[in-house]
This record gives C-alpha cells, structure tokens and sequence, in this order.
C-alpha cells in the first residue's frame, strides 16, 4: 500500500478519535451537557451511530493499510475500499456535525448566553474544520490512485441532504414524549444519517472492479501475520483452529459464515453491540448494578435499536465497503479452513 494512503489511513483514524471524545464530552461534562442541544433525539441517534461507524470504517482503512499483501496486484481494489473507507470516516463526522448544528440553531435558548455555549460552538466549529482538513488531505493522497466515479448521484445526494435537514429542523418535539415515538425518533435519526452518507459516499468514492478482497481477507491477512510472529504463542493459534475444526461446530460456524449467510451474522453482530452498549448503560452511573429485569428491559431495547441500525448500515454501505464477498457454494471462512487442515493434518 502506498505511503500517501498509509497516511490517510491514520489521518482518518486520529478523527474518528476525537469525533468519539467530542461526543463523549458534549455529552457528559457537566457545563457542556447543560448547554447541549443536540443531546436528545433524533440528534443524539445520529452522533451515537455516527460514531460508531466512524470508527469502524477508520480502523478498517488502517487494517487494509497496514495489512501484508502477496503481490503488488492484490493492492489494486484494495485501495479502492480503503479509499472508500476514509471517505466513508469523515461522512460520518460531517453529517452528525450538520444534525448538531441544526439542533443547536433551533434551540439557541439552550445555549446562548452561556460561557458554556460559545465553547460548545468552538469545539463543533473546530471539528468541523478538522474534518474538511482531513478530508482534503485525504482526497489528495488519493487521487494520484484513483480517480472518481464518474456515475453522477449529485442531485440525488443534495436533495436527499435537503430533505434530512428540514425532517431535523421541524421535528415534533412531543413524539419523544412516549416510549413508541422515541423509538420512531431514534430509528427516524439512523435512517437519515445512513442515506446521507450513502448518498454522498456514492458520489465521491471510486469505482470498485468485480475482484477484490473482502473484510474476512484483511483480518486474515492479519493473522497469518500474527502467528508468523509470535513463536511459541503460534501452538495456542493451531490448538484454537483445532477446535474450530471439530465437526459439531461446523454446522454453527456454516450458519454464521457471513460469506454464505451474511445476514445471521450481521444481525448477531449488532445484538451484541446493543448488549455491551445497555450494558454500559446501566453501570456508568454510580447506583451499582441495575435490577435484572430493569437490564433486560434496557438490553431489549438497545438489542433492538442496534441490530436495526446496523443491518440498514450493512443493506447501504455492506457492498460499498467491501466487508464480505458473497459466496454461493458456502466456502468456510479463512479460520475455518485453517481449523480444518489442523484438524485433518
């Protein structure tokens, strides 16, 4: 991979950091959160999914960035995700900073007049600026690479982003009395931010050719590494790929092989993230451990908030990004197939 894109990789990764402690911050500092107006929904669904995606698609541009590569022509659509990625990074900043903004232009009595406020106004000012930075420089380090797709989307990306900007600045404020209108505003707040930046990503990204190497490659790639480097830690690796290759595990692992049922696995994957973040929920306070049925109350509602947001996030930006290739025939992943010869050696 080239040294212009290694350095945007980084680039991007570095802003997807900060993106996560300016939403922290805002969010939680006592004097910021009091002068906060875009703390609730559907303004706060869309910095809460903002930030995950942004993180996500940054670790994955340094993952392709980073990784080994057979031969220099395996790089080729490589760089068309990783570009993609880092585009991908600093949309997701820019549409959660436009949703703050809007929000704090319609509720200026929240802030103005506050020592907080201006603070506030120079921080979402200072990421912004930040982000155009990054997102030229990384345009920059791409395009002596790739060029852009020439298959127009402009008028459909604008409108789109009209349409979100209106829905954010007129939004009934009492449908987030109820617990069934908030669920509406949350699932209303990821559903704009994910077309919106699908609608732009399709407009400034790369074209992708038929072959390429999908996330299941890059991670892959990664391992095979690692264990080549680990000494004696690599008879661990082969004991783990062993049992992986047990035969009352390869009906599971089929199932969940995103390659052939890409859906059961995405789906099992936002579960989780909507468990860990209820989890963390309930134990950032200092009131101890939440009641059992108080937990899973919460854990269903962000099982189901997560897992709906992120099967949307794959049905947009799945293809888009690369994750997984499908494969008709069921292929096992790398990490099956290495369990297997293990197993059959």
């Amino acid at each position: 991979m080239s040294r212009q894109l290694k350095v945007g990789a980084c680039l991007t990764f570095v802003l997807a950091v900060i993106f996560y402690l300016f939403f922290q911050i805002s969010k939680h500092q006592s004097a910021l959160s009091q002068v906060n107006a875009f703390a609730d929904d559907p303004y706060d669904s869309v910095g809460s999914i903002g930030v995950q995606l942004a993180m996500f698609t940054a670790i994955l541009s340094l993952l392709r960035a980073f990784r080994p590569y057979k031969t220099e022509k395996d790089v080729g659509n490589q760089q068309v995700l990783l570009i993609r990625g880092g585009y991908i990074t600093c949309l997701s900043v820019a549409v959660t900073l436009v949703a703050d903004t809007v929000a704090m232009l319609r509720y200026p009595a929240v802030w103005i007049g506050f020592p907080a406020g201006q603070v506030l106004i120079a921080l979402i000012g200072g990421l912004a600026l930040l982000t155009a930075l990054v997102g030229w420089l990384f345009f920059r380090s791409a395009q002596g690479i790739m060029v852009p797709s020439a298959q127009g989307g402009w008028i459909r990306a604008i409108i789109l982003s009209c349409v979100g900007i209106l829905i954010f600045a007129l939004y009934p404020v009492s449908w987030r009395q109820i617990v069934v209108g908030e669920l509406l505003t949350v699932f209303v707040g990821t559903v704009l931010f994910f077309v919106s930046v699908w609608a732009w990503g399709k407009v400034i990204s790369p074209t992708l050719g038929t072959h390429f190497e999908d996330a299941i490659d890059d991670l892959a790639a990664v391992y095979d590494w690692f264990k080549a480097h680990t000494g004696h830690f690599a008879l661990l690796l082969s004991m783990c790929e062993k049992l992986l290759g047990l035969s009352f595990l390869r009906p599971l692992l089929n199932w969940l092989n995103p390659r052939k049922h890409a859906w059961n696995a995405v789906l099992l994957i936002g579960l989780l993230i909507g468990a860990a973040l209820a989890l963390v929920e309930l134990t950032s306070g200092d009131g101890g451990p939440p009641p059992l049925g108080r937990f899973v109350i919460v854990a269903i509602i962000f099982m189901g908030i997560e897992g709906i947001g992120v099967l949307l996030g794959y049905t947009l930006l799945g293809k888009f990004l690369g994750l997984f290739r499908h494969d008709p025939e069921g292929t096992r992943t790398h990490f099956h197939e290495a369990g297997t010869d293990t197993a059959n050696a």
